[in-house]
């Protein structure tokens, strides 16, 4: 036996500490039982030898797991390259081109306004599209450098007020949430650990998510909640809308994914993917449920403000 701790205690405080949890752990170890072997490895060790020790046996074991350690941390490092380099170049190629899209958008209108009326049909319904589809290419660009800025990001310096953010995001949907006439409840809301702008943009998604799904034949509730889970705050927007299928509640969060085909509704399908990469970002998790009447719950979880700042 250990000194003050046993080999499972010295393993799970190794795993807590983000400075020693990708230290690769072989019990050494008179403890033979199924059971113990188990649980060792079910506490991160990768993997359990028991005495009697045979130790070239040990040695190659080592080494393995030596070599397993340099090949997964490699393929991290190029992973995180290529993504950074995958993220630039989609950064670069986003900005020129809202130039070019910026100048359709501006000519087409020029068109529409010197144009010699009336236009015939086929000239009419061309420029319409010409312009509509200009307009929605100048949204997705600004969409996606939104998208791609989330990774850029610096971690927050301190927690912040849950309820603060929210207060934000109604006040930029003010007029929206008016002319809808939609009751927005408002539960005590504590504070977390991402940064306010950020939080500011999830709930502004959420809100205007739901006032676009809303129903027409009944007035539109949304209430906004939150619930402690041990380190986790557990915030959720509920409404009485549209609702979405069971069978598509992973498929919303996809970039560009839109689940109707009806133009005229906007939005180019990158909101609720950039909701899930900022919270991803945070280290929470955001998903789907039953709301209220048909309506939908969307959850997200962050650390508590009380906890230490993430690693």
């Amino acid at each position: 036996m250990m000194p003050v701790m046993d080999g499972y205690e010295c393993l799970r405080r190794l795993r807590e500490n983000p400075e020693t949890r990708e230290i690769p752990v072989i019990f050494l170890t008179a403890l033979d039982s199924t059971g113990d072997e188990r649980h060792g490895l079910d506490l991160g060790a990768v993997d359990y030898i028991t005495k009697p020790i045979r130790p070239a046996i040990v040695e190659a074991r080592v080494r393995n797991h030596l070599e397993m350690k340099f090949t997964r941390d490699w393929l991290r490092a190029q992973n995180a390259l290529l993504e950074a380099e995958l993220n630039r170049f989609l950064e670069i190629l986003a900005h020129h081109l809202q130039e070019p899209v910026r100048r359709q958008v501006t000519f087409a209108q020029l068109l529409q306004r010197s144009l010699p009326r009336p236009l015939n049909e086929v000239a009419e319904m061309s420029l319409s599209q010409i312009l509509e589809g200009a307009t929605r290419l100048r949204e997705m660009l600004h969409d996606v450098l939104l998208y791609l800025a989330v990774s850029q990001f610096p971690p927050p310096s301190q927690p912040c007020l849950a309820a603060t953010a929210l207060q934000a995001a109604c006040r930029q949907l003010d007029q929206k949430i008016v002319i809808a006439g939609a009751r927005v409840t408002r539960r005590d809301l504590p504070a977390v650990w991402i940064d306010e702008t950020q939080l500011t943009e999830v709930f502004r998604t959420l809100l205007d998510n739901a006032v676009e799904y809303r129903r027409h034949d009944r007035q539109l509730h949304i209430t906004i909640e939150a619930e402690t889970d041990g380190a986790e705050v557990i915030l959720s927007v509920i409404d009485n809308g549209l609702g979405i299928p069971v069978e598509y509640r992973e498929k919303v969060f996809w970039i560009f994914e839109r689940l109707h085909s009806d133009t005229s509704r906007p939005g180019t399908g990158i909101g609720l993917a950039l909701v899930k990469k900022i919270i991803e970002t945070a280290g929470g998790r955001v998903w789907v449920e039953d709301g209220e009447d048909g309506g939908i719950r969307l959850r997200f979880s962050l650390l508590t403000g009380t906890e230490p700042p993430p690693q």
